[in-house]
């Protein structure tokens, strides 16, 4: 199971919204310069192209987690990163994307039916895993 494209493409829509630095992200611009901003929290990195939280790294264009440092900032993947399982990396992330999604939900008032039935196809193949990882953030107020 694989909630990551629908989350990324979540993600991607809060920081087009601003919610990404309601939520506590610091936007900076990437060091290198690459593509989107990189977002900064307390004990979480997120750029377009992954997610850095508490040493495991999601990288969204191999569709792999790492357990890696930083520097380097996605989409770069730190050469002494460890390859991690993906079931392994995505239950390091889950309580940091569960938490994540409380916070969204609480701060918009509804969940994400509306978006969800609007992603674009490559996210849209993994919705059904997005449900099961996040059952109760579908619905929500006015939904």
């Amino acid at each position: 199971m694989n909630p990551m494209p629908v989350v990324m493409y979540l993600m991607g829509l809060d920081a087009e919204h601003g919610l990404l630095e309601a939520l506590g992200f610091a936007k900076r611009p990437h060091p290198q310069g690459v593509g989107s901003s990189l977002y900064l929290g307390e004990e979480a990195v997120l750029h377009s192209t992954g997610i850095w939280y508490r040493g495991v790294l999601y990288h969204r264009p191999k569709e792999r987690f790492y357990r890696a440092f930083l520097p380097p900032y996605p989409p770069e993947v730190h050469p002494g990163a460890e390859p991690l399982p993906f079931a392994q990396g995505l239950a390091h992330l889950l309580p940091f994307l569960r938490g994540y999604e409380a916070r969204v939900a609480a701060l918009r008032g509804e969940g994400r039916g509306r978006f969800l039935r609007r992603l674009p196809p490559g996210a849209r193949r993994h919705v059904k895993d997005w449900k099961a990882f996040f059952p109760e953030e579908e619905g929500g107020a006015g939904e």
